[in-house]
C-alpha cells in the first residue's frame, strides 16, 4: 500500500471523509480476534444518519444516506439528503459525483489519488484491520469501543480522535463519533444493516441503480 503519511492533502481529506465513513467490526478486545469474527463478512448495506455539531451553531447539521461495501475493496458512500453526492470505488477506480443546479455531475478533483489511499484504509477497517494505517494508533477497549488517535501532531490538530462503538453482533457497528476538538464533532448512527445479502456489481459502478 502506498503511504501518503503526513502530507497536508491527506490530513485535509482525512478530516473531511471521516465525517462520512463507516467501519466494520465485531466485539472483541484484540485486533486478531476481531479479524476472525468478521472474516465471514462478504458484503454490507447500511442506512445512516449523520449529525455534525459545530461550536458556532445551535443545531447540528443533519444528513442521511446509504453505504454499500463488498470485500475486499468495493465501496459506495451516498448522501441522499439534504444534497445528493456519491463516492464509488471499484476495481481500482474511484469516481465522485455531486449534485448541482444542472443535475448531478462527475467531479474529477486532483485529490482522487489521496482519496484512493484513504478509501483503501476504510475497506481494511471494515474487515477488522484497524492497525493498517501507521499514522493512527488503535486502542480496543473492553466496552466494545475502538479508539483511533493520530500519531502525528499536525494531524491531531485536525482530528482529536475517532470512536467506533461496536455492536455485539459481529459485522455490525452501532455508531461512529469523530471528534475534531472538544466543541466540534460528528456522530454517524447506522440502522437497517444487512450482511451478506448480495450486492450487484453495478452498485459500485453506476450512479443510478436499482437497489
Amino acid at each position: 500500500m502506498k503511504k501518503i503519511g503526513k502530507s497536508a492533502e491527506y490530513k485535509a481529506f482525512l478530516a473531511a471523509l471521516l465525517a462520512c465513513s463507516v467501519f466494520l467490526a465485531g466485539w472483541a478486545d484484540d485486533p486478531e480476534t476481531i479479524r476472525k469474527k468478521v472474516a465471514f463478512v462478504e458484503s454490507i448495506r447500511a442506512d445512516f444518519i449523520q449529525e455534525k455539531h459545530l461550536e458556532m451553531m445551535d443545531k447540528p447539521l443533519i444528513s442521511k444516506g446509504v453505504l454499500f461495501f463488498r470485500a475486499p475493496a468495493s465501496l459506495r458512500w451516498e448522501y441522499k439528503e439534504p444534497v445528493r453526492s456519491v463516492l464509488l470505488m471499484h476495481n481500482d477506480k474511484i469516481s465522485r459525483y455531486v449534485e448541482t443546479d444542472d443535475g448531478i455531475k462527475a467531479r474529477k478533483s486532483g485529490n482522487l489519488e489521496t482519496m484512493r489511499v484513504f478509501l483503501e484504509d476504510i475497506c481494511m477497517w471494515m474487515q477488522g484491520r484497524f492497525d493498517v494505517n501507521p499514522d493512527l494508533n488503535a486502542e480496543i477497549k473492553p466496552s466494545g469501543t475502538v479508539v483511533l488517535t493520530p500519531k502525528d501532531k499536525a494531524m491531531a490538530e485536525v482530528i482529536e480522535r475517532i470512536e467506533l462503538r461496536l455492536s455485539e453482533t459481529p459485522g455490525v457497528i452501532d455508531s461512529v463519533a469523530i471528534h475534531e476538538n472538544p466543541a466540534s464533532y460528528t456522530i454517524i448512527r447506522f440502522h437497517d444493516t444487512k450482511i451478506n445479502k448480495g450486492i450487484k456489481e453495478g452498485v459500485f459502478q453506476e450512479l443510478n441503480f436499482k437497489d
